[in-house]
Formats: C-alpha cells, sequence, structure tokens
C-alpha cells in the first residue's frame, strides 16, 4: 500500500541540518516515507550516513541536479504518497505538528497546507517579530513559503505544475501564486514548526530582513496580476 505522506527534504551540497531534524522523522510513523534530494555526488555519503540509523518512516535517496527547484521537482517525481510535504532540512517538527498536519489533511484534502513558523534561538533578539511578519503574510495575504512546510495532494501538484526552475529565487513564493491562480484554497494546519535563525545572525538581521522584503514585493507583483487576470476571464 503506498504511504499517505511523502515528506521531500531537498539539501544543499555540504547541508547537514538534517541531522537534528532526523529524530523529528520518527514521530510521523509508518504512514509516510521520507525523500532526501541531493546532488548524485553526495548520494553515496548521505546513504552511507542514513544506513546507520533506524528510522521507523521508509527513506529513500533521490538525485537531483543543485537547485531547490530541481530538487523539489524530482523528489516529486519519485515520490509514491497520496499527499507531498515539501520541507526545508533545517525544520523542526515536533510530535504535536505531524498530529495537526495529519489532522488538517483529513478534514480538508483539497487545499495547500501550511504551518505557522517560529525561529530558533540561533539568531538576534528581533527574531520575534519575523515571526509575526510570517504569521500576517500567510494568513492575511495567503502566502505561506516554503520554510512553513508546504502540503498538498500528489495529484494536484501534477495538475499544477512543477516549481519553476528557472526563477533565481523564491520558487516557493512562484508556486503559492500559481495554486492560487488555479483555484486552490490554503489552509493551516493551527501548528507551528521551527526554523534556524542563523542567516539572520550570520547577515545582519535589518539588512536580511529588508532583503527578503524587497524581493518579495518584487516577485509578488506580477504574480499578482496574473491572479487578477485570471479571476476577471483573462489569459495567465
Amino acid at each position: 500500500m503506498p504511504p499517505l505522506l511523502s515528506v521531500l527534504i531537498p539539501l544543499a551540497p555540504g547541508e547537514n541540518s538534517w541531522r537534528d531534524l532526523i529524530s523529528d522523522l520518527e514521530s510521523v510513523g509508518t504512514c509516510a516515507e521520507i525523500l532526501f534530494v541531493v546532488t548524485t555526488e553526495e548520494r553515496a555519503h548521505l546513504e552511507d550516513e542514513l544506513a546507520q540509523l533506524d528510522l521507523a518512516p521508509a527513506v529513500r535517496t533521490i538525485s537531483a541536479p543543485p537547485g531547490r527547484a530541481a530538487q523539489l521537482n524530482a523528489g516529486a517525481s519519485a515520490a509514491e504518497g497520496e499527499f507531498l510535504l515539501f520541507l526545508h532540512a533545517d525544520s523542526r517538527v515536533s510530535a504535536t505538528a505531524w498530529a495537526a498536519l495529519l489532522n488538517s489533511l483529513d478534514r480538508h484534502p483539497d487545499r495547500l497546507h501550511y504551518f505557522n513558523l517560529r525561529f530558533q534561538t540561533d539568531g538576534p533578539r528581533w527574531m520575534p517579530l519575523n515571526a509575526w511578519g510570517v504569521w500576517f503574510r500567510s494568513h492575511w495575504f495567503k502566502l505561506p513559503f516554503g520554510d512553513q512546510g508546504l502540503c498538498l495532494k500528489a495529484e494536484q501538484f501534477r495538475q499544477i505544475g512543477p516549481f519553476d526552475e528557472s526563477v533565481p529565487y523564491g520558487e516557493d513564493h512562484v508556486f503559492v501564486w500559481t495554486a492560487r491562480i488555479h483555484g486552490m484554497r490554503l489552509r493551516c494546519t493551527g501548528a507551528s514548526i521551527e526554523t534556524s535563525a542563523r542567516k539572520y545572525r550570520d547577515h545582519g538581521w535589518l539588512r536580511t530582513t529588508l532583503r527578503h522584503l524587497w524581493l518579495t514585493i518584487r516577485q509578488a507583483v506580477p504574480n499578482w496580476w496574473r491572479l487578477v487576470r485570471r479571476r476577471w476571464g483573462g489569459r495567465v
């Protein structure tokens, strides 16, 4: 019997934050499969590390070219689950969050699901403001990002189309816009997952926050027009 859920985790070259996430994956149990998507060069090393672990979910590794969009698409093509959860490697997912996701999928199977977001304590003290901004953006503007986890039916993913591998950044942002343009409704699970705040610490809180805000607005404008044209009967 195919698994209910495929958890797709792309890994950048040299990324090792998945080692902290691995213990959280136990909580999802046998209803899920875990797919780590890496470059061909790093696959053998990752498989050696995973072979030393005794995980309840089935775990596979998938090869893909570098780039998050290409990795996510490769993972989705290989996934066997009814639902696909796209998850960042530096996420932390509690047993409560897993249960909330499964409940949300059961109650609203045809929606695009996401989590609320908390930042870990490895960043500046101002990170609660960013967490509030994420909540506002995702709940009021209906624009969750990939670090919140994005989950939908595999069948719907194939209908909407793959992540856009041509965009230089924000493939998750573009995908959410595309889902909305195709009429998908969004659903927050009501639970939170955690993510690292290291990039804010390493590159400066204000500089990183403003850069993300500017890139988001810059990418949102043309996609907002796509949504308007679709709703008014125009071509996307």
